[in-house]
């Protein structure tokens, strides 16, 4: 079984990413509490550079990713977060091995 995924990069404006942590970590723990189909959602930020986050997401399908980006999380996020960045990049990807994932990965 494969699942769909992307790997988002945001490059923020300058100086903006405490102010947007904590949004997109509002929408990451929502969108997996909350959606059946959002199995993954990891928030990454660049050691080199505090105002570069990535996301990596898992779904069951591509259409789930459609769903997501219905969710009054996800548009919060949207809404909320997009004041703060600059630049967005998107990669749609093909998980091979999506079982490949230990369960001891927990908030700290």
């Amino acid at each position: 079984m494969t699942r769909f995924a992307i790997f988002v990069t945001i490059k923020l404006k300058p100086g903006s990413a405490e102010a947007f942590k904590p949004i997109i970590l509002e929408n990451a723990t929502a969108a997996v509490r909350d959606e059946d189909e959002c199995h993954q959602f990891h928030v990454l930020q660049s050691e080199d550079d505090p105002d570069t986050f990535h996301f990596y997401e898992i779904y069951t399908e591509a259409a789930s990713l459609d769903v997501h980006r219905e969710q009054p999380h996800y548009k919060k996020f949207f809404e909320v977060g997009n004041e703060y960045v600059e630049d967005r990049t998107i990669q749609k990807v093909t998980v091979l091995n999506p079982g490949n994932v230990a369960d001891t990965l927990g908030a700290d």
